[in-house]
């Protein structure tokens, strides 16, 4: 049963790492759509943090979220069995490409257009996932104002540094007001 998961782990992460491009980004609803509706191996909200989690920490996405599910799956051999999946196909492409290079033209037409097409889909793939994650965890209007925010920084170039110091002040006053609030009241049912 175990070389089962772990052989499902490094087959699923290989298939995803050799047929999406795009980064690690592009591969989570592809993740998602194996891990969590196919094979019902780790629930939404696990995903959720898989993916908040590989955004903390530093590294390459992708690696990060092969390490994480595969730990929540089966545990540290599954982290490798999983990780060894995902970098694979990539290292193979790259010693591939490395090899050939010094034949490649870089102002080959049909380079230039495959390039165009996969950048136009891996906005895409992106963007289902902000929208596919912002709905899920938009439920509050403290996640409300930080998708605004990032809004904000993207259409109208507002500066990064200035959404998080604004972000710092805004969550230190909601922190106070909401610890005023209850000690109000606890102390309101002492009495």
């Amino acid at each position: 049963m175990m070389f089962k998961k772990l052989w499902l782990l490094f087959f699923t992460f290989a298939k995803i790492s050799a047929l999406v491009v795009g980064g690690g980004l592009a591969m989570l609803p592809v993740i998602e759509e194996t891990f969590v509706r196919r094979k019902k191996l780790i629930t939404q909200e696990e995903l959720l943090d898989v993916i908040a989690l590989c955004q903390m920490v530093p590294g390459i996405i992708a690696a990060n979220s092969a390490v994480s599910i595969g730990m929540k799956i089966a545990g540290i051999a599954g982290a490798v069995a999983a990780l060894t999946g995902a970098v694979l196909p990539s290292f193979l492409v790259i010693l591939l490409i490395a090899w050939f290079f010094p034949g490649l033209s870089p102002e080959n037409p049909y380079w230039l257009g495959a390039f165009a097409g996969i950048r136009a889909g891996v906005t895409g793939l992106i963007a289902v996932t902000a929208w596919k994650t912002a709905r899920r965890t938009a439920v509050g209007t403290v996640e409300v104002l930080a998708i605004a925010a990032v809004v904000a920084a993207a259409l109208w170039g507002v500066s990064p540094g200035i959404i998080i110091m604004v972000s710092i002040i805004g969550g230190m006053f909601w922190f106070f007001c909401s610890c005023k609030r209850i000690g109000k009241r606890l102390s309101g049912g002492e009495k």
